[in-house]
């Protein structure tokens, strides 16, 4: 039975709200978490993640003894995959050292790394010292930095020599060469800091480097949330699926929800919304940038070349395609389908079926230089609008020297006569310009629990 009143409404059910839920509680807070379906976040912080990643989610668990949490690595399967730009195919997400040799071979001008492929027996140093960095940033970033506060000088003094020196010569060459350079980051980096941007202050430039080179994990996130929720339940806190009908608020302030369910009405001193877009609330979040958002798609294919690739992910993209409508690609292969996305810009007024039959033709068209040939193979196209969520900063963003969670406006367009600015209604996911991906998402939900 829910109760009339609580310190905290969260909206949106997924793994990151439950955690917002469980340390809201340890602050003394009573807080219900509401799975509206409405706000959701796709898949948009469940693939992706990296050794940093899982390093700062297992020490969150040790730390504040949330078993389940613990185990990460429970939660996860290593997922390698192909990234193409232009002409140009790497196979990453393997060992460390793997990797960093892939991106020599493929892309020298930005990875000049021939001292080190020349060295004898480096490549085991380098990987026990990667892992061991990407351990010590997990746990220091947890305990110690927050977002705001992650300077260089600080990633770089906890790393080994030959991390730095490596870092060093990519980050040398990024400059050098700026074209290349530019359309490496604007693509390679959406995969992690979900935003397309050729701009990146050195601490970003660092962080993606650990991406690069750290194995490439998919969150079995489903499972993930249904044990974090049983946490958060056996600490105090309420859950329901339902949808927000109705909210009033009382100058600006919440004063009451009321709920598609028999509850009823429920008073929540505070609300946060944790998700992409809150389609169909009667929330506006206001920011300054082009967004695309992703439209998914499922291809029948019987060409047998595509059985062996099941354990791999592919992402594809044209240079010429940079700051284009349809920029970025990716699918998985299950079975005889090609499942995937393809990142739109949003349009006013644009709709799907408006834009179904070119998308059609251009997947296809990718398809085929993918897999030469398969274009007769392929069936019919299912698309349909996805959750997920990318802003694009090419024009309108200069990366700070430290990374920082960009203010949002919350307004309240329950009316259309009212859209009033709201108080203690925060809002976290893609929309805030996401510095440093799911990192820095961690980061910021761990300080706002203790500050809330």
């Amino acid at each position: 039975m829910l109760q009339k009143h609580y310190s905290r409404a969260v909206i949106g059910r997924s793994y990151l709200s439950f955690l917002l839920g469980i340390e809201l509680l340890r602050e003394k807070n009573s807080v219900l978490i509401l799975d509206d379906e409405r706000l959701e976040y796709g898949d948009l912080f469940s693939f992706g993640l990296t050794k940093l990643d899982l390093a700062f989610l297992k020490t969150w668990g040790k730390d504040m003894e949330i078993k389940c949490l613990s185990r990460i690595e429970d939660y996860v399967s290593l997922r390698p995959y192909q990234l193409r730009i232009g002409s140009r195919s790497v196979l990453l997400g393997g060992s460390s050292w793997d990797n960093l040799r892939e991106l020599y071979r493929k892309f020298p001008l930005l990875f000049p790394f021939d001292d080190f492929m020349k060295t004898q027996g480096v490549d085991e140093k380098f990987k026990d010292d990667f892992d061991q960095l990407t351990k010590r940033l997990g746990k220091n970033g947890f305990r110690f930095k927050g977002l705001e506060n992650s300077t260089i000088e600080f990633l770089l003094g906890q790393s080994p020599e030959i991390i730095k020196d490596t870092f060093y010569l990519f980050k040398n060459a990024i400059k050098k060469n700026e074209k290349e350079g530019g359309q490496f980051l604007y693509f390679a980096r959406s995969l992690f800091h979900k935003r397309f941007t050729s701009s990146a202050s050195s601490v970003e430039l660092f962080h993606f480097f650990i991406c690069l080179l750290s194995p490439h994990y998919c969150l079995k996130e489903e499972e993930l949330t249904k044990d974090l929720s049983e946490v958060f339940v056996e600490k105090g806190g309420h859950f329901k699926g339902t949808q927000v009908r109705e909210w009033k608020f009382y100058k600006s302030v919440p004063w009451s929800m009321e709920l598609a369910s028999y509850e009823g009405i429920i008073h929540p001193h505070k609300i946060s919304f944790l998700g992409s877009i809150p389609k169909g609330l009667p929330l506006k979040v206001v920011h300054h940038w082009d967004r695309y958002q992703s439209i998914h798609f499922e291809i029948g294919c019987e060409d047998l070349r595509i059985t062996g690739l099941n354990d791999q992910w592919f992402f594809w993209a044209d240079t010429s395609a940079m700051g284009t409508d349809a920029p970025f690609w990716r699918a998985y292969v299950n079975e005889q389908k090609i499942i995937g996305q393809v990142l739109y810009r949003e349009k006013p007024g644009s709709k799907l079926p408006f834009i179904k039959a070119g998308l059609e033709e251009q997947l296809k068209s990718e398809v085929d230089e993918w897999l030469p040939g398969i274009r007769e193979k392929l069936g019919s196209v299912d698309l349909k609008m996805g959750k997920e969520v990318y802003l694009d900063q090419s024009y309108t963003f200069k990366a700070s020297s430290l990374p920082q969670v960009k203010d949002v406006k919350l307004f309240d367009y329950s009316s259309p006569f009212l859209k009033k600015k709201l108080k203690n209604v925060s809002y976290f996911g893609p929309l805030k310009g996401c510095p440093l991906g799911l990192f820095g998402q961690l980061l910021e939900l761990r300080d706002h629990s203790k500050q809330a």
